[in-house]
């Protein structure tokens, strides 16, 4: 058992609240959960990156960014690697992500060759949570998502804008849409080209948490985005990326600053 109750539910389904008590920690209630990647190239230096998760504890989930690996193309040694993982983590959860090339990833990957690796990832579940793109072929998200399910994985349906941020209509749609295909968490990284585009941002979070009770994991990237990662938990926002060493993505900050900022912005009430 990986730590996830059972996912029984249509693809468009509200899920009940309790679903997202991943390992015993609550993913849809306050306080906001703070991600450190694990950004290593080897698996020796993805074992020592786990055990510096683990040990931290501001660090409430690891995501293992599995693009950036040497041998990312090596499902078998992926999956043996995401095992042993998931052991050092213990009793923090692990997401299981493939950041492709389309959204600012290492990985050039067809639609058909995108889902086929998932698959072989979920024969074998190292992970409780799974990111997938929603713009990848419509037909082969849906049976990824299915077939998380039935392996009690969650998803995380994510979209990433490295060149700009869309107009807030646009961030809410997108998010509502990931809720509207059976997402368990909606995720949004948008790159702010002005203090305004940041605020779309954050009123988009809080219009979009406004209409799902689903986690919502959105963030402006860069040095300019920086104050999203915090304002989110005053926004509707769920989870947070910090970072331990290397960054994943332009503008995290350190896991233990992250954290203690949020204690201290973090409204009493979920």
């Amino acid at each position: 058992m990986l730590g996830v109750a059972p996912l029984l539910y249509a693809a468009n389904e509200q899920i009940p609240v309790e679903r997202y008590n991943v390992k015993n920690i609550d993913l849809a209630h306050s306080p906001v959960k703070t991600i450190v990647p694990i950004t290593a190239k080897t698996a020796a230096q993805a074992l020592v990156q786990a055990q510096v998760i683990a040990a931290n504890p501001d660090a409430d989930i690891a995501e293992f960014r599995i693009d950036l690996l040497d041998f990312a193309a090596d499902s078998k040694q992926v999956i043996a690697l995401g095992q042993q993982l998931n052991q050092i983590l213990k009793d923090k959860p692990l997401i299981a992500t493939i950041r492709t090339q389309a959204e600012g990833g290492n990985l050039k990957l067809s639609d058909q060759d995108y889902a086929k690796i998932y698959q072989q990832y979920l024969k074998h579940p190292f992970m409780q949570l799974l990111d997938i793109e929603m713009f990848r072929d419509a037909n082969a998200v849906a049976k990824l998502m299915q077939l998380a399910h039935q392996q009690q994985v969650l998803v995380i349906m994510s979209n990433h804008d490295f060149q700009k941020t869309p107009a807030q209509a646009v961030i809410v749609q997108r998010l509502l849409k990931q809720d509207q295909m059976g997402a368990d968490i909606l995720k949004i990284a948008v790159m702010p080209q002005s203090k305004a585009d940041v605020f779309t941002l954050m009123n988009a979070t809080l219009e979009v948490s406004q209409q799902t009770k689903k986690p919502l994991l959105t963030m402006s990237m860069g040095q300019l985005g920086k104050i999203s990662r915090i304002a989110t938990a005053n926004m509707g926002g769920n989870l947070s990326f910090g970072m331990i060493g290397e960054a994943s993505a332009p503008g995290q900050i350190d896991v233990s600053q992250l954290k203690d900022i949020l204690k201290t912005v973090q409204p009493n009430t979920p």
